[in-house]
């Protein structure tokens, strides 16, 4: 099994133009022709980037050493790879929000008309290179291994 992957942002390079965000959703719907603004990117994406004072900032699951919102998940719908790669199985997700309250970094967050909980996984599960990474134009993301 391969590594967790996450990706990481280079602010100095990043134009918060908002295509990778697009892409992710691209990536797991198949929907194409989407905007930054439009409601289901809004909703369904799996990373955000936004401006922290200033400087474009990356929330995105960095499949953390302590894994804290596995152990708050009274559902497993996360799961732990010996890798280090946390997965989440929306199937098995009631939308309890232990997951969202138990992530240190806020990098878990709920997806409301869906009653389900998301969080980015590098898009692993979907194979190849994270979608993230391949739609931004300023070359800002790329990935971590963990």
């Amino acid at each position: 099994m391969e590594p967790a992957r996450y990706p990481v942002l280079d602010a100095a390079r990043c134009v918060p133009c908002g295509l990778c965000e697009v892409a992710c959703v691209q990536a797991r719907t198949g929907l194409a022709d989407l905007v930054p603004d439009a409601p289901i990117v809004l909703e369904r994406r799996r990373l955000r980037v936004h401006a922290h004072r200033g400087t474009p900032e990356l929330h995105a699951c960095s499949h953390c050493t302590s894994h804290p919102c596995t152990r708050a998940c009274p559902h497993r719908a996360l799961v732990a790879y010996d890798n280090g790669r946390v997965e989440l199985f929306e199937a098995r997700c009631t939308g309890c929000g232990y997951c969202v309250a138990a992530c240190t970094t806020g990098d878990i967050w709920r997806i409301p008309s869906l009653d389900v909980a998301t969080k980015c996984d590098g898009c692993a599960p979907i194979g190849g290179v994270a979608a993230c990474v391949v739609a931004c134009p300023s070359g800002a993301l790329s990935l971590a291994v963990r």
